[in-house]
C-alpha cells in the first residue's frame, strides 16, 4: 500500500513537471507548480523507503498495517493543501489570510506532527529490537545501523520543521521569496533553514543506500564500516553547518 502511494506521489510530480511548460503567475517568486513539484518527490522517496522499512520492524502485523496506513495518510493529507493551493496561485505555507488558507495550513500542520510522531515510535522500535530480512532472519548490521541513524536524522529535522512553523516562514533574516538556487530555491541572500530540513530528512535514503553499495563493494568489513560512518559523519557535518549559517541569517555559501 505504502508503494502505492509512493507512486501516487511520484505521478503528482510528473504533473507538476508538465505544468512548468505553462506560463502562471509566480507565487513568491517561483512557477506555482514548483512547491508540489519539490513535495511529490521527496514525498515519493520517503513513502518507498518507508515500504522498504515498516515490513522489517519487529511488531505485529496490526501494528505494521497502522503504521504505513497512517504515514500514508498523513502524507496524503500534507500533499493535497500544497497542490490546492498551487493551483490557486496562493503559498500553501504559513499562509494564514482567508479561512480556507488558514484552515489548510493547520490541516497540514496537524499531519505533519503526526508523521514525525509515528516516525519517532518507528526510530525507537527500529532502535531497540532487530531488523527482519524477507527470509525471517535479521538484516545485515551495516545496512541495519544505516537505516536505525537515518530515522534519528529524520526525527532531528523535526527541529528545522518546527522552527519554521513556530516562526512563519523559512527563511532567517530576511523575508520568503527571495532569490535562490536553481531547482530547489533555496535563498542565496540569507538564512534559510529548508537546507538543513532537506539534509537531515533525506538521510533515510542516502544512508541505506549507500550502506547498500557498501555492502556489495569488494572491500573487507572494516573498509564498509569506515565507509557508512564517513557518511554518517558528513551528513552531520553538513546538517550542522547549513543549520548553523541558517540560524545565523546567512546562507552556507
Amino acid at each position: 500500500m505504502l508503494w502505492w502511494f509512493a507512486v501516487a506521489h511520484a505521478a503528482v510530480a510528473l504533473a507538476c513537471l508538465a505544468w512548468l511548460a505553462f506560463d502562471a503567475a509566480p507565487v513568491l517568486g517561483v512557477h506555482p507548480a514548483h512547491k508540489p513539484l519539490k513535495f511529490g518527490l521527496s514525498i515519493a522517496v520517503f513513502l518507498a523507503a518507508m515500504a522498504y522499512l515498516v515490513p522489517t520492524l519487529a511488531c505485529g502485523g496490526g501494528v505494521a498495517r497502522a503504521l504505513a496506513w497512517t504515514l500514508a495518510l498523513t502524507m496524503a493529507l500534507e500533499m493535497a493543501p500544497i497542490l490546492i493551493q498551487a493551483i490557486r496561485g496562493v503559498p500553501s505555507h504559513f499562509n494564514t489570510r482567508a479561512p480556507l488558507d488558514a484552515g489548510l495550513w493547520r490541516l497540514m500542520l496537524i499531519a505533519i506532527v503526526i508523521a514525525t510522531f509515528t516516525v519517532l515510535g518507528i526510530a525507537v522500535l527500529a532502535t531497540v529490537r532487530p531488523l527482519r530480512a524477507g527470509d525471517g532472519g535479521a538484516i545485515a548490521p551495516l545496512l541495519a545501523t544505516a537505516w536505525r541513524v537515518g530515522l534519528w536524522f529524520f526525527v532531528l529535522a523535526a527541529f528545522t520543521g518546527f522552527r519554521m512553523g513556530g516562526q512563519g516562514r523559512h527563511s532567517v533574516g530576511g523575508d520568503d521569496g527571495g532569490p535562490g538556487l536553481r531547482l530547489v530555491n533555496w535563498s542565496v541572500a540569507h538564512g534559510d533553514l529548508r537546507i538543513a530540513h532537506f539534509v537531515g530528512l533525506h538521510a533515510l535514503q542516502a544512508l541505506p543506500l549507500i550502506a547498500l553499495a557498501l555492502g556489495r563493494a569488494p572491500v573487507g568489513a572494516p573498509a564498509r564500516w569506515a565507509g557508512l560512518i564517513a557518511a554518517i559523519a558528513a551528513h552531520l557535518a553538513v546538517g550542522g553547518w547549513t543549520l548553523l549559517r541558517a540560524l545565523a541569517g546567512r546562507p552556507p555559501w
